[in-house]
């Protein structure tokens, strides 16, 4: 009896790598990891744990991983769903002063750096919300009833 698999075979059994929602604790992304890998949930928690004592790496590794993975059943990313709602000069700028202040977390964590890092993301959030202008109200007002002469 051959019990070879083909290409193809392997492909079927292998899974998609994607956030996980069954067992997940935050975002899913270690129970993702663990069920793509067949490595322990824990294991992979606990290397993130470690990661993040050391210079906060876990954490970002952790977003990124966030960031770039689809959720289970999902085909679009939370990053990907991100960029595509960038559709005002706003928005933009807020994403672009959102990456100034990790770049200045990532550089240092002196008071000022932060203080720094705090200001460009309540810029960023500003910036966030804004929507399409309103149209002015005429400056012209209509006669009404009561600003007619009346004779």
């Amino acid at each position: 009896m051959d019990t070879t698999t083909t290409p193809q075979d392997q492909q079927a059994n292998k899974r998609r790598l994607e956030r996980s929602e069954e067992g997940k604790i935050l975002g899913g992304v270690a129970a993702g990891l663990s069920r793509h890998t067949g490595a322990s949930v824990g294991i992979i928690r606990l290397g993130f744990l470690v990661a993040a004592l050391f210079g906060g790496f876990g954490i970002i590794l952790y977003a990124a991983a966030w960031a770039l993975l689809p959720g289970e059943g999902e085909s679009a990313t939370p990053g990907e769903r991100w960029l595509s709602n960038l559709t005002t000069p706003g928005k933009r700028a807020g994403a672009f002063l959102i990456g100034l202040a990790a770049l200045i977390i990532l550089a240092g964590a002196a008071p000022f750096s932060i203080l720094a890092a705090v200001v460009l993301l309540a810029a960023a959030a500003f910036l966030a919300g804004d929507r399409k202008a309103e149209p002015l109200a005429s400056t012209n007002p209509t006669p009404t009833d009561s600003t007619q002469e009346t004779e």
